[in-house]
């Protein structure tokens, strides 16, 4: 979150877009065999993905030009980059697109069925920094200490990832925006957007396509 703008991924992206969003697509893709594997074996026969959103999913919309560096990049704030990536991570119409791209190449109608049952977009944070953990190194000192003050347990931010994980009542909440503690909220209009999600599709795809 925040981190000095000169620091880039290896890639050349953004580092945060790069680590939260094409990191967590290229992982998740990577694992989606063994998860659907694991549903055998899994107690209510279903596989689970919980991705973790923020509240800063509310602050900013996607600038598609400021991804790698470049003076797109350079005019938004660390914290509207920060918040982009996080609205990506909310997107559930992009993990379905996942599931329903594996169709047609490794998976049956009947996994693909099974699969599909849950999917957990989630938000555990009520603000950019609820919880009082490392997250919050690069923000200046005077900040991290007045944030201190209102901040919550790490072990706070466990918990709703932990219901949408385990708890059969979650089944029923698949590409749900779930927000502090266990519950249900709702993201803003273009995290449910078809639209934006094919398009982010696209582009992470092509971005993965050589690894």
């Amino acid at each position: 979150m925040i981190p000095p703008r000169n620091l880039l991924t290896e890639d050349g992206y953004d580092l945060q877009w790069g680590t939260n969003v094409i990191g967590h697509f290229f992982f998740t893709h990577l694992l989606l065999p063994a998860l659907i594997a694991g549903k055998e074996t899994s107690p209510d026969g279903h596989t689970r993905i919980v991705t973790t959103s923020s509240m800063a999913a509310y602050m900013s919309v996607i600038h598609w030009d400021s991804f790698r560096d470049g003076p797109a990049r350079k005019k938004l704030s660390l914290d509207t980059l920060y918040a982009q990536s996080k609205l990506r991570n909310s997107l559930s119409s992009i993990m379905n697109r996942q599931i329903s791209y594996l169709q047609d190449s490794l998976l049956s109608d009947t996994q693909i069925r099974a699969f599909s049952r849950l999917l957990a977009i989630l938000s555990t944070s009520g603000i950019t920094g609820n919880l009082k953990t490392e997250l919050n190194r690069h923000l200046p000192s005077i900040a991290r200490a007045i944030m201190n003050l209102v901040l919550y347990p790490a072990s706070n931010g466990a918990l709703t990832q932990l219901w949408a994980g385990t708890m059969p009542e979650t089944i029923e909440y698949n590409g749900q925006f779930l927000i502090p503690w266990a519950r249900v909220g709702r993201c803003r209009e273009e995290g449910y957007d078809p639209a934006l999600g094919e398009k982010l599709w696209d582009y992470l795809m092509e971005e993965i396509k050589d690894k």
